[in-house]
Order: structure tokens, then C-alpha cells, then sequence
């Protein structure tokens, strides 16, 4: 029979890594929604700015496209994708669903290529603080106000130099509940598994 602290220590392993998937999987799941959201946005105002038939609207909606693709584009510099210390190069930057915590999970899962367990464990820990990092930078107020200052000034010109001062009140006010709730939506597994594993450490000295 394994010895108590061998068993703490594997099960808490195990937490870590049960927690990185789960991260891991939501994140992705929050990618793809987020992917489908912006997608369908900017097909509906590409028809409707080709549509458009008085150059007030045309010029409203040219200026919410122009917020909805930024949007968009805003998700490959997302600090959910964890690129930060990940040595990412260009194709993977490109490659939207391409999450470095994925391999760092299969390189965690490699059993063989650890000296210890407590080396293997040590690193998941690390792993863990860098997604749990992720997710609070995602949710922090700079990333919250960023989201805000593009929307402002988006509808600033849709008012100033489309005139069209109801429709950029209107996407401003629709643009800024759509943007926090987003931000708001993120996944939280990694934070929470941290909080979690930490606290058991602190119990146990």
C-alpha cells in the first residue's frame, strides 16, 4: 500500500489535470461559440450595408461591421488562448482553435518524460496558474474598458460622420450589455482549481 502522502500527492495530480482539461474543453467550446456569434454578425451586416438604401444607414452599418469584425479579429489576441510563454509561432497564432494548453496537457499526460512525480506535479501546478491567470486577465477591468473604448469610438463616427446619432446610441448601449456579458461568459475552471489546490496546501502546511 502506497504511503499517505504518495496518495495526496497523486490525487492532487490528478485534480490538476482534471482541472486543465476541463479548461481546456471549455475554453474551446467558448472559441467556437464566440467564432459562430462573430460570423453570423458580419454576414448580417454585409447584407444589410449592401442593402442599405439610404447612405445614413448604409454608413451605420458600415460602422457596426467595422466593431463586429474588430470583434472578431479581437479573438486571436484573447488571453484565454494562453499564447503568452507558449513560444507560439506564426502558424500557430493563425490557427484560432490551436490552445498551447492542450499540449501542454499532453505533454503532462507523457508519463515517461517526467524525472518524478513531484517534477510532473510541480509543472501542472505551474500550468494551472498560467490558465488561471488567463481566465482573471480575461475578466479584469483593462479588458473590460478595451471592449468599451472600441465601442465608443466606433459609434462616435456612426454618429459624426454617417449622422446617424439614434442608431450609434442604440448599438451602443446593445454593443456594450453583448460585449460584457461575453467577457463575463468566460470560462473560470482553472481559477476555481487553483483556489481549490492551494487552499488543501495551506491546510495541510
Amino acid at each position: 500500500m502506497a504511503p499517505e502522502g504518495a496518495q495526496t500527492g497523486g490525487g492532487r495530480l490528478e485534480e490538476i489535470m482534471a482541472a486543465l482539461r476541463l479548461s481546456a474543453d471549455k475554453t474551446a467550446r467558448y472559441f467556437l461559440g464566440t467564432f459562430i456569434f462573430y460570423v453570423v454578425l458580419i454576414a448580417v451586416f454585409i447584407v444589410l450595408t449592401a442593402t442599405a438604401k439610404e447612405p445614413e444607414a448604409r454608413g451605420a452599418n458600415i460602422g457596426i461591421l467595422i466593431l463586429v469584425s474588430l470583434g472578431y479579429l479581437g479573438m486571436w489576441i484573447s488571453p484565454l488562448r494562453g499564447l503568452k510563454g507558449s513560444k507560439v509561432g506564426i502558424s500557430g497564432f493563425l490557427n484560432l482553435f490551436h490552445l498551447p494548453l492542450r499540449d501542454r496537457i499532453a505533454e503532462l499526460e507523457d508519463e515517461s518524460a517526467w524525472g518524478s512525480p513531484e517534477e510532473r506535479e510541480r509543472r501542472a501546478l505551474e500550468y494551472l496558474a498560467l490558465q488561471a491567470a488567463a481566465e482573471r486577465e480575461m475578466r479584469a477591468w483593462p479588458n473590460r474598458l478595451l471592449s468599451l473604448s472600441v465601442i465608443t469610438v466606433i459609434d462616435l463616427l456612426i454618429w459624426l460622420l454617417a449622422d446617424a446619432w439614434l442608431m450609434a446610441i442604440i448599438n451602443q448601449c446593445i454593443a456594450m450589455v453583448v460585449s460584457q456579458t461575453h467577457i463575463s461568459m468566460a470560462p473560470t475552471a482553472s481559477v476555481k482549481a487553483l483556489v481549490s489546490v492551494e487552499g488543501r496546501v495551506e491546510e495541510n502546511g
